[in-house]
């Protein structure tokens, strides 16, 4: 078997292939460098067509981030941004500090700052117990209790608990 593929090895191209038979090197060669200079200017002409529309050009242009010169295209933040006429009212004042167009400020110490707090729980009145019959899960882990609240019905309706149901809900006629 070793004979029989060194022997392939020293057979001419012309004896492996029965197409090319009678065809000297010089023939081959010139056949392939033919074919590699029409696939050079099929893939040169390609290029060309995928040339970008203006619209494109445009675009690109528009939203590019350097220029020719390497100088920055790229505008400030604020630049297209447009502020109105405002007046900060007393005790407030003017504050710009990187934000485009400023805004009004007071020091907390200036002006009491109105801290919410929640309501404490029923502080409305409308907060009813749940159901007698209410899961487990309505009771909830710690402060994470379900909390019913009165429901208001349509005349004629009434609240009532439905079997498995943490709060009561209107139903009738």
């Amino acid at each position: 078997l070793a004979q029989e593929v060194s022997s392939e090895r020293l057979k001419p191209s012309s004896a492996l292939h029965p197409e090319f038979q009678g065809c000297r090197p010089t023939t081959m060669q010139y056949v392939a460098r033919s074919l590699v200079i029409c696939l050079v200017a099929v893939c040169g002409s390609s290029n060309a067509l995928l040339r970008e529309s203006p619209e494109e050009t445009k675009l690109d242009m528009e939203y590019r981030e350097k220029d020719s010169f390497g100088n920055t295209e790229l505008a400030p933040a604020c630049d297209k941004i447009q502020c109105g006429e405002y007046s900060c009212p007393t005790p407030f004042e003017l504050k710009v500090d990187g934000t485009c167009c400023g805004y009004c400020y007071a020091a907390d110490h200036v002006i009491a700052a109105s801290r919410h707090q929640g309501l404490k729980h029923n502080a409305t009145g409308y907060a009813i117990e749940q159901c007698e019959g209410a899961p487990s899960t309505c009771k909830g882990p710690g402060t994470n209790v379900v909390r019913c609240f009165k429901p208001s019905c349509r005349a004629g309706d009434s609240p009532n608990c439905a079997p498995g149901a943490c709060c009561a809900k209107c139903s009738g006629r």
